[in-house]
């Protein structure tokens, strides 16, 4: 492969996983988000794995495509999650995530 391409391929992946860490990290220590503690431990560890990935990355100077695909499609789900909480989208789950949801009608009113 060309040199070029291989750095592209590396830069890349160092952007998606930085993402990836920023929003985990952001999600650990946000109080918007309803998580329970084992929740943000692996938050936190995942946002650990992200950040080592892109100094491994950075220090290699290369990544599989195996590794861009990943690094790319995490980075895409974060950010799908990140547009959800921005626009401010009501839940599905109930805040206290221990008893089912109440029961409403497609139009919001009491069944």
């Amino acid at each position: 492969m060309n040199a070029y391409i291989i750095t592209a391929h590396a830069v890349l992946s160092v952007i998606c996983w930085g993402i990836v860490g920023l929003g985990a990290t952001v999600a650990v220590f946000s109080p918007t988000v309803k998580d329970t503690t084992a929740e943000r431990f692996a938050l936190a560890a995942i946002a650990i794995g992200a950040f080592a990935t892109a100094c491994r990355v950075i220090r290699q100077g290369w990544v599989s495509e195996g590794g861009l695909f990943m690094s790319a499609a995490l980075a895409f789900y974060v950010l799908a999650i990140a547009v959800k909480h921005w626009r401010g989208e009501p839940s599905t789950l109930p805040n206290d995530k221990t008893r089912p949801g109440d029961l409403r009608n497609e139009d919001g009113s009491e069944p």
